[in-house]
Parts: structure tokens; sequence; C-alpha cells
């Protein structure tokens, strides 16, 4: 028999099953102690058909209770939108149409990129009712998932027989990255946050290039600042307020090359910066930025032109949640140059990749300073915690002690090169993973109030 029969054989059985039941299994258990009580007084084989005929009867008695398992009605409820590390309910309702209640054990086919807290859950269903088992599920992979079929056992109300039986509830999950920070931005968190900053909170924005609106006059603003004309008419001084300027455009570069796959708290490089990247869309997008995305890896994986509004946001997300990291180096002469020749407007260029290939790729730094000429560039990278770890460490033996020393040597040359980018005029930003999206933020909202772009 092939593999593909016996696996086809073997999911016939899970799904349509009879099994003996614990009392079944208990019942033949002591039976043998009263079969040899027969033999002993030489009626082995009289004891032996009648015992086991009374179980036989009670079995087929028990199992005419359950030929109606298959009416049941099963169904899963488990939402529309699943976030990557997220723990989300899942629901499995059952509807009892038969006159009796029923003790079920149920198992779910969930995704393989799934974890749950626990794989069989117990519910009793009375008559005509119907009953709910949670359980909860977290993604560990973003993309495309899909749920299968549902698995019940249903005992006999005599405990003799149990019924397997499977039911269709294909279901497909769909996986983005996490959209706290999004939501966040959305609910006007980061624009308080602005608002209420600071002494003198609006003069964040009086940097800016675009004018806002007057406010009264205190007496840290600056002489230039006040508006002439409207302190006249109002009688009192009043100052000019500006805001950056909007409408500019923003490129997000996202580096899904193989460095990318490197996971670190059960998620990927890649996967924290496309968090950061789509928070990072949000803040620009609520600015009335416009937003233009480039995936790739050793070859162009994604292009989304650039957009702005709300809907341009749902448009990032989809052509992006299901990035996953290739097995190749990443191409960044093809990347830069599909970018220089797409793009061609000054704008804020923002390079999510690996430390390792920004730092010592002496090729990419040429791409960069090439590039720089005409948009203004912010390279975003995550920190290594190990590297870090051991550079802090309290050596005791005398191997932690070159351990230390080449981890510390590692970190004096990593921020070498970071200031030697610093010093070429290009903006760097490296952040451990876990605040990787409010630092992205924050640099972008330095860039705008300093209308560095």
């Amino acid at each position: 028999m092939t593999s593909s029969r016996k696996s086809s054989v073997r999911s016939r059985f899970r799904d349509n099953a009879w099994l003996p039941g614990p009392l079944m299994i208990a019942l033949l258990t002591a039976g043998i102690g009263i079969i040899l009580l027969g033999a002993w007084m030489n009626r082995g084989m009289l004891f032996f058909s009648l015992y086991n005929g009374c179980i036989l009867l009670l079995a087929l008695i028990d199992a005419a209770f359950l030929r109606g398992v298959s009416r049941l009605t099963v169904r899963r409820k488990s939402g529309s939108v699943w976030e990557l590390g997220m723990d989300h309910p899942v629901r499995v309702e059952v509807f009892n149409p038969l006159p009796f209640a029923l003790q079920l054990e149920i198992r779910d086919d969930y995704p393989e990129g799934f974890r749950i807290d626990r794989r069989t859950m117990k519910v009793s269903v009375p008559p005509g009712e119907t009953a709910e088992a949670v359980y909860s599920a977290r993604p560990h992979r973003r993309g495309r998932h899909r749920f299968d079929r549902i698995h019940l056992r249903a005992m006999g109300p005599l405990r003799l027989v149990i019924r397997q039986r499977g039911f269709n509830a294909q279901e497909e999950a769909v996986v983005y990255p996490p959209l706290t920070e999004v939501r966040r931005i959305r609910g006007g968190v980061y624009r308080k946050a602005l608002v209420l900053s600071g002494s003198h909170p609006r003069r964040s924005w009086e940097r800016g290039s675009d004018f806002s609106h007057t406010r009264e006059y205190v007496p840290d603003d600056e002489p230039r600042m006040i508006n002439w004309t409207s302190s006249a008419r109002r009688g009192r001084l009043v100052t000019n307020v500006y805001q950056p300027e909007q409408g500019q455009l923003i490129a997000i570069l996202l580096d899904s090359g193989r460095v990318m796959g490197i996971r670190e708290k059960g998620q990927t490089r890649l996967d924290r910066s496309l968090e950061a990247a789509l928070a990072l869309s949000a803040i620009s997008l609520e600015r009335g930025d416009q937003v233009s995305l480039l995936a790739f890896s050793n070859r162009i994986k994604r292009w989304v032109p650039p957009g702005k509004g709300a809907d341009h946001l749902e448009r990032l997300i989809r052509a992006s949640f299901d990035l996953e990291p290739d097995l190749s180096e990443s191409d960044y002469r093809t990347a830069l140059e599909t970018l220089a020749f797409r793009q061609k407007r000054r704008s804020l260029v923002v390079l999510f990749t690996d430390a390792d290939n920004l730092i010592f790729s002496d090729e990419l730094m040429q791409y960069l300073a090439v590039l720089k000429r005409r948009h203004l560039i912010l390279t975003v990278t995550i920190q290594d915690p190990f590297l870090k770890g051991q550079a802090e460490s309290w050596p005791v033996r005398e191997e932690e002690v070159f351990r230390k020393a080449v981890a510390k040597e590692l970190e004096r040359e990593r921020e070498e090169r970071l200031s030697r980018l610093r010093r070429q005029g290009i903006l760097v930003l490296d952040s451990p993973s876990d605040r990787l999206a409010p630092a992205v933020i924050h640099s972008y909202l330095e860039v705008k109030n300093r209308s560095a772009l």
C-alpha cells in the first residue's frame, strides 16, 4: 500500500470511527477474572459466551444512540483579523438535535503556523441546545493559513461505545503583522503627545514651513514669529504657528533577504521591520505625506507606488503582510536603482535592513552615497541582543573574557561604521527590536519638525 493510500485510510478512520468506551474496557478487563473462574468450574466457554454476549448486546444498544451523531451541526468562529504573536479566541459551536445529552471531546485542525493553549476540549451538549468550546490560538507566522476539519468524539449514554466523527469546517485565516502601533496612531496618541510635550508645546512646529494657525504670545516666543497685523487687530500680541510641510514623499525600502529571517523572541527581523514600516506608513499618511514601499531580496518582490489616505494604508498592508525572508543574499544595487528610477522627486528613503550588511558592505555604502545626492536617507537596523549581552557580561572563566573582548571590539567597529554613515549625512537608527516601531516614528517626526526633507 502506498503512503498516500495509507494516509487516506487513516483520514477515513479518523473522520468516521467506532471506539471502545472506558466502561467497556473496564468490563472486558474484569471479564478475564470471571472467565478464569468459569474455567476453574469447567464452565469457561459458557461464562465467556454469556458475559461477552451481554456486553456486546449493551454495546449495540449504546451504539444505536450514537448513530445520529452525524446530524450534529458544528461550526467555528475565529474572527477575520489575526495579528502575529497575539492571542485570539477560537469558538467551536455544536448544536445537538438528538433527544438526549451528549458528552463530547472536540479537536480542531488548526493551521501549522499557530500555537494553541489546549488540544482537546470537553463539553456537554443538552438535547436541542447549542454548547460552545473556546480555546486560544496564537499565530507565529504571517500570511495565509487554513483551518481544516473539526473532530468530535461522542460517548454513548452507557459509556460503552465512542463515536468519532469529522466535520467540514475549512476556513482561511489571514495573519497580519502586529498593528498595535498603527491603532495608536489612528487613535491620535502621537498627535496628543506632540501637543502636550514641552513647556510651550506648539513651539515644536514653529520650524515647519506651512502656516498652521495663530496663538497668544508667550515670553519665550521668537520676535520674528509675531504676527503684527493680527496683534494690532486684536489689541494683544499673537504668534504665528507653523507645521511641517505636508504632501512630501516617504519611500520605504524593506530588505527581505536571508539575514532578515533571524528570529528573536519568536519573531524574525523582517517581522519587526514590517511592523515598524507599517507604523511609519500610518503616521506619514496621517500627516498628509505620500508613502511608497519596495520590498526586495535578490530581486524586487513588491512595489507599491506612492499614495495617500487611509485606503493607501490598507493597500500597503495587503501588499506586504505575507512577505517572507528568502534564502538568498540581498541585491541592494537593484533595489536602489529601481527606487531611483521610479521615484525621482526628493523623498525620505527609509531603508530597513540588517546592521552587518549595512556596516560591512562597502558597495552598499557607495550606493547610499549616490542616492543621497537627491534623497534624504534614514537607515533602520535592529541591535543584536546577544552581542550586547556578551559585551556587557561579567566574565568568570578565561574563555568568557575572550568572548567579551571580541564582542566589545565588534561593537566598537559597528559604532565606528555607523558614525561614518552619520558623517556622510545619512540618518542612522539602531534600535532594540521591541522598541523599533516607536523609534522609527519618533525619527520621522524629528525629520519633519526640523524640516530636514
